[in-house]
This record gives C-alpha cells, structure tokens and sequence, in this order.
C-alpha cells in the first residue's frame, strides 16, 4: 500500500508567512499604480476645464468672470440675492453639459436653481479623493446639499482675496470676499468678480500663469493658522472660495504654496503636491515644497515677474 505525505504544520505556516510577504510587498505596487490612473484622470479633468475656458474664451473673446454677484458675501447673495454665480456656471456648455446649462434661470440666484446646480459633474471631481460628495462633505456645501461639489478651482491672483476673519458661523468665513473692489493689477489672476480677462491682459505669458487647479479640502483641522483657517466650502455653483483659490504668501497668518491648511490656498490628495492648468492649457504636477515666493508669483498675470517654473 504507498502512502502519500501531505504537508506538515511547519510546512503550511511557511508557505502562508511567504505568500503574505509577496502581498505585502506587491500592495504598494498596486496602490501606486492605482493612484498614477487615478492622477492621469485628474490630469485629464484638468486639461478637459482649460480647453473648455478656451474654447469659452474663443466664442466670447474673454474669459469667464470668477463670480457675478454685487454682494461681498457671495454665500449669501446665492441663497437670498439675485446672483451669486460661479464661473462653472458658464463653461457648462463647453463640458458636453449644454442640457443643465440651459436649464439654468438666470433671472434667479443659485438657491432658485436647485434642480441644476444639485447635480454631480464626473470632470468636477478629483478620483483621488471622491466621486461624489461624501457625508463629511455636506456640512461644507452650500445648503447642504448632497450633490454638486467640486475639486477643482480657478486662480484670482497671488493677494488675499477673502476675509480670513470673517463670519465665523455659518458657514466658517462664508464666503466674504475682500477683492470686489479690484485690487493693483500686477496681483490679479485670470478670475475676477463681475468682470472678465482677455488672452491679452495675461502679459506675464500664458506658460506661467495659473487657470485652474486642484483646491483642498478642510475640516477645520488642527494646525490651522488663524482661527477657522482648515475650513473649506464646497459646491460648483455658488461664486467665492468654494471654486476659487489665491496664492498668497503672508508670514503671520498664510504660509503659501500648496496643501498649506489654508482654506483659500490650492491642494489636493495626490501625494506630495497637485495639478494644475496653466493658462495654455497645459496641466503641470507642482510639488507641494515649491518655493512659495515663486508660486505665489504664478497667480498673478500682469506682475512682471521672471518666474523659473518648478
């Protein structure tokens, strides 16, 4: 009669302890590959937004302004004004998303189109962080709503352009702007309230001048630098500093750069930095340890500045 020999304990625990160490080191792999896919989609979201803004600006012969509203609390004036608008809005039908555009009833504020401006655009998301807006985003989107958020932002100039102490209640600086009243034309960006840019205004060169780019997403985190710094607003409707970010560089209360705390500064969830739309269109990976004087100077379109891109 033969026998046949199985394994034996020793055996079989050796075997597992080797197949758990090819998964260990193999699900770093996996991962980063599954963050490159995710960081080229990004990337494409990106490259799909700047070509929309230009083919805007080709019909239109200007960019779209950053918001159109008369009130500095842009937040309030989208649930109880007339306007309040972002300039996602208007780059709608240039996204293959006309329907919703023209849906839209312009003779009322964002509140009053509720059935549109709820609506998640897949381009409007990042997959790096989400796809939709999760439950801990609720409480950073305009009304709370459940749809409609965005990870992606335009750039007003490299100045503080919202109140970094404003109301601090509901919701957190709710969305007041300092830059209604324009600011020295060497720190504007592309963006600017009701009113807009031409190819022509953007004299520092299209190659180093940032349109649109990743924004953070804050909960007011600790290590913020002033009281309510970590908090974010969320939505692609509303105008303000939901879907707007700057560049400023202040040593008492905003460091600068990038994935910097600070709820009106850029920043993402890819490791090490984020990706942005310069204003030719091309999409750039910036380190999130860039020198902040320098990126602080790729806010601005007319600063003058001799800018050695990172």
């Amino acid at each position: 009669m033969r026998r046949f020999r199985g394994f034996t304990l020793v055996e079989l625990l050796v075997v597992i302890a080797i197949i758990g160490i090819l998964i260990a080191l193999l699900l770093p792999a996996v991962q980063a590959a599954r963050e490159a896919a995710r960081r080229m989609q990004c990337a494409n979201n990106l490259k799909q937004l700047g070509l929309a803004l230009h083919n805007y600006a080709s019909v239109h012969r200007v960019f779209p302004p950053g918001f159109i509203s008369p009130d500095i609390n842009v937040w309030q004036e989208a649930s109880e004004g007339a306007q309040g608008q972002s300039w996602m809005l208007q780059i709608l039908p240039y996204i293959e998303q006309a329907a919703l555009f023209d849906n839209w009833d312009f003779t009322k504020n964002v509140l009053g189109n509720v059935a549109v401006a709820q609506t998640d655009i897949a381009c409007f998301y990042c997959p790096s962080r989400r796809n939709y807006v999760r439950s801990k985003d609720v409480k950073i989107m305009f009304q709370n709503w459940t749809k409609g958020g965005t990870d992606y932002g335009g750039c007003v100039g490299e100045s503080n352009y919202f109140y970094d102490n404003g109301n601090q209640s509901d919701p957190p600086f709710d969305h007041q702007c300092s830059w209604l009243i324009p600011p020295l034309r060497n720190e504007c960006g592309i963006f600017y309230a009701n009113n807009t840019t031409k190819f022509a205004d953007i004299s520092d060169g299209t190659t180093s001048t940032l349109l649109v780019g990743e924004l953070q997403r804050l909960y007011l985190q600790p290590g913020a630098y002033s009281p309510g710094a970590g908090t974010s607003l969320d939505g692609w409707a509303p105008g303000g500093v939901a879907n707007l970010f700057d560049t400023d560089r202040d040593a008492g209360s905003n460091p600068g750069g990038v994935n910097n705390w600070m709820f009106e500064a850029p920043g993402s969830e890819h490791p090490g930095g984020a990706q942005f739309t310069m204003a030719d269109g091309s999409v750039r990976f910036i380190d999130e340890n860039v020198d902040t004087g320098v990126f602080e100077d790729m806010g601005s379109m007319a600063g003058d500045e001799v800018i050695d891109l990172p």
